[in-house]
């Protein structure tokens, strides 16, 4: 007579196991990858916010009459940026030129990221005729 062989059906533990294991390396290396995509969206997220507080400074500097311009130097800080930033602006002459109604601005906003500082700069000359 021939014996029956019972087929068995399912997973065996060590099938289970390494399914679970594999799994769980391909979870990690999600999580990680969405840290760094964070991680690069607030860095993206703070240098928009840098020049545009830059370019709106800037924007106020060539408005302002000559007069007003050499009192808007000086050091701020702004609550869009992480803490401990700095937005500096620089008006000082022009120092090839003999014009003196011409000034250079410069803005500088620094902020910290990561194990240092980020830094934006925008320099420009403001003539007044």
């Amino acid at each position: 007579m021939a014996e029956l062989v019972k087929k068995r059906s399912g997973f065996t533990l060590v099938e289970v196991l390494s399914a679970a294991v594999i799994m769980s390396i391909g979870l990690l290396a999600v999580i990680a990858a969405s840290q760094v995509a964070r991680d690069t969206q607030k860095r993206a997220l703070y240098m928009s916010i840098g020049r545009t507080i830059a370019q709106s400074r800037m924007e106020k500097l060539r408005s302002l009459p000559m007069e007003q311009l050499d009192a808007q130097a000086g050091t701020t800080q702004n609550s869009s940026l992480p803490a401990g930033n700095s937005v500096q602006t620089i008006v000082e002459p022009y120092p090839t030129s003999s014009e003196p109604n011409m000034r250079r601005v410069t803005v500088v906003v620094r902020w910290p990221e990561g194990n240092g500082i980020h830094t934006v700069r925008y320099e420009t000359l403001i003539v007044r005729k």
